[in-house]
């Protein structure tokens, strides 16, 4: 049984970290000169980059007072666990350049400590569907579970206060939603990753002060995938990530192909003179969710993050029913 108190505590500590390492991080980028432009400014300015290291740290420290406190049962070890692979990897792409099929590739074997530790269920809980037994397809499915999740959101993170914004209601979807369907103790991993991500977007919102980096983006799309499976919220996940998820499809769809957006020549929206993002009118230009929302007319940076929260909020409470339609599936309430 989780204690409130300390779900109370281990977010305001993971809060307090993240809002201490940023600044300390974006000092030492800017020292050693991992920066990046952003382009959605008319001035073109330096970023200091892979400020999301604070996330990953609050995260984990929260997570090691969780254990002294007795708090970390084995499916949030195993989430981690998986979540700071997902997090090395970024963190290697940040630093080499992975490319755009070898960084996709490597996230698979994220899934790793939750197949070893045995901290998922082959019978994943769904609304209005009396029982399911997926051995064969779960299993085949399981491997990139991480995958997806830390790509989507790291596709998604392509303006200021991006992640953060669409990521939040998606850590509450799921620590309400573990609540509804038992607790497991995702629930307090689930409030300390939002906590860490509200520190953040202090600095990350608009105009960012610092970028969250391939690896803070992949942090926290595999523990968003992890939690997902090892709660047993597969589809309370995917619905609170479709967002994220359409994105991804859009992408991939229009580009027939993996790649690294690094790479891509023919941006899918431009910045005007007056300082707003237009979309692309180039066939070439990948389809994205921020094109598809610069169709109508060109809108500020700002309220394009806006809308991307809106869109995510929306998506996060069809995920809390999904959640509430499978409790009254399960327990009868």
């Amino acid at each position: 049984m989780i204690n409130s108190i300390n779900l109370i505590i281990l977010p305001i500590i993971s809060f307090i970290l993240t809002f201490l390492l940023t600044p300390l991080i974006m000092k030492f980028m800017i020292k050693i000169g991992k920066t990046g432009i952003d382009i959605h400014k008319l001035n073109k300015p330096m970023i200091p980059d892979m400020g999301g290291l604070s996330i990953i740290l609050g995260i984990l420290i929260s997570a090691i007072v969780m254990y002294m406190l007795n708090e970390l049962t084995a499916i949030v070890i195993a989430s981690l666990l998986a979540a700071l692979i997902a997090g090395i990897i970024g963190l290697l792409d940040d630093i080499f350049n992975l490319g755009g099929i070898l960084k996709p590739v490597l996230t698979i074997f994220a899934f790793l400590p939750i197949w070893l530790m045995g901290t998922y269920s082959p019978h994943p809980a769904l609304p209005f569907i009396p029982g399911t037994r997926l051995f064969i397809v779960y299993s085949l499915l399981l491997p990139f579970s991480i995958a997806v999740t830390a790509n989507a959101v790291n596709m998604l993170d392509v303006i200021n206060g991006a992640t953060p914004l669409t990521t939040i209601p998606v850590f509450i979807a799921l620590a309400v939603s573990g609540v509804l369907l038992g607790g497991r103790g995702i629930e307090v991993i689930s409030m300390v990753a939002v906590a860490s991500l509200i520190a953040f977007y202090y600095y990350n919102k608009y105009p960012a002060r610092t970028f969250m980096g391939n690896a803070g983006d992949f942090f926290i799309g595999g523990l968003i995938g992890a939690l997902a499976v090892t709660g047993r919220l597969e589809i309370v996940g995917i619905v609170a990530l479709m967002p994220q998820i359409m994105n991804g499809f859009y992408i991939l769809s229009s580009m027939k192909r993996l790649f690294e957006h690094r790479s891509v020549k023919d941006k899918p929206v431009k910045l005007r003179e007056d300082g707003l993002l237009e979309a692309s009118d180039n066939p070439k230009a990948p389809i994205s969710l921020l094109r598809l929302l610069l169709m109508k007319s060109p809108e500020h940076e700002k309220d394009l993050a806006t809308s991307f929260f809106i869109l995510s909020l929306v998506s996060c409470v069809l995920a809390i029913i999904t959640a509430y339609l499978t409790t009254i599936r399960l327990w009868g309430v």
